[in-house]
C-alpha cells in the first residue's frame, strides 16, 4: 500500500498574531513538475504554492501520478492552507490553518482532514475510509511552548517565509527549532518506519553547507532520522531526500 504525504507557536499566539504581510518576505507563486522515488517505486508529482488573491491565505498543493504523466489517474493529493502572520510581533510565519489529504488504494478513497481550533487549542482531525480504524473525528491538544509550527508538506515554504533560509545561506550557518504537523496523519505513519502515531513531532533544522552541484543543503532532524532540503543558487526549492525512508523528490 503506497501512502505518501508531502512535505511551534502556541495557539494563543496564533490568535494574537497580525495577519498583515506588508513587512513580510515575499514568496513567489510557482507550479512545478517533479519526480518522486521511494521504496514502492517511481512516480510523477505536480506541486504548486501561492497566496490567495486577497493575500489572506497561503495554499500549497500536490498531486501524485503514475509515471508517464497519467494526470487522469491521481494516486494521492494534498492541500494545506496557512495564514501569514507574525510570531511575537516580529518573526514572519505561515500559521497552519487546515489541510486535506486523499489517497486511493485498490479503488477506495482514504481521506483525512485537519483544522486548527483556536478556542480548544487543539488539532481537529476528520477521517473517512473503508476501514473502521480510520473513520470518525478526534481532537488532539497542541503541544506546549512557543515557536514555529509547519505542515509537513509545506515545510519548504514555511521556513522560507520566516527568512531563515536566506539568512542562514548568507551567514553559512543557522539553526531553527519547529514543530511539524503531519498533514497526512495517520496514513504517513502506515507508510514510513519509526514514526510515532501522533500528528505532532518536534524537529530541528540546520544549515548544512553546499553540495558539489552548488545547492545549499539544510538538514532536518525528525523522528530519529534526517531529511535533507536542498535549495538552488537562487535560494529556490530544489530537492528533498529522506535517506532512512528511501525517499527522494526532485524536479522532473
Amino acid at each position: 500500500m503506497k501512502l505518501f504525504s508531502l512535505l511551534g507557536f502556541s495557539l494563543l499566539l496564533i490568535a494574537s498574531c497580525s495577519s498583515s504581510k506588508s513587512t513580510s518576505p515575499t514568496l513567489p507563486d510557482y507550479s512545478i513538475q517533479m519526480r518522486l522515488e521511494d521504496k514502492s517505486g517511481a512516480f510523477e508529482v505536480k506541486r504548486s504554492s501561492g497566496f490567495s488573491p486577497n493575500g489572506k491565505t497561503y495554499v500549497s498543493r500536490y498531486k501524485v501520478f503514475p509515471e508517464g504523466r497519467q494526470e487522469n489517474k491521481v494516486l494521492e493529493q494534498s492541500t494545506v492552507v496557512s495564514t501569514p502572520g507574525f510570531l511575537k510581533g516580529k518573526l514572519p510565519v505561515l500559521r497552519p490553518f487546515q489541510s486535506q489529504y486523499k489517497v486511493w488504494f485498490d479503488g477506495s478513497l482514504y481521506q483525512t482532514e485537519t483544522k486548527i481550533d483556536i478556542k480548544s487549542r487543539a488539532l481537529l482531525i476528520s477521517m473517512k475510509s473503508p476501514e473502521k480504524q480510520w473513520q470518525g473525528r478526534s481532537s488532539v491538544p497542541f503541544p506546549g511552548g512557543n515557536g514555529i509550527f509547519c505542515y509537513f508538506s509545506q515545510v519548504v515554504e514555511c521556513i522560507r517565509y520566516t527568512g531563515f533560509v536566506d539568512k542562514a545561506i548568507r551567514q553559512k550557518q543557522g539553526r531553527l527549532e519547529l514543530t511539524i504537523i503531519w498533514d497526512g496523519y495517520p496514513y504517513i505513519q502506515e507508510q514510513y518506519l519509526n514514526l510515532r502515531n501522533e500528528p505532532f513531532v518536534q524537529a530541528v533544522l540546520e544549515y548544512d553547507g553546499s553540495t558539489k552541484e552548488g545547492d545549499h543543503r539544510f538538514s532536518m532532524s525528525v523522528s530519529g532520522s534526517v531529511i535533507f532540503y536542498l535549495f538552488n543558487e537562487n535560494n529556490e526549492y530544489a530537492k528533498i531526500f529522506w535517506p532512512a525512508q528511501g525517499f527522494s523528490l526532485f524536479p522532473n
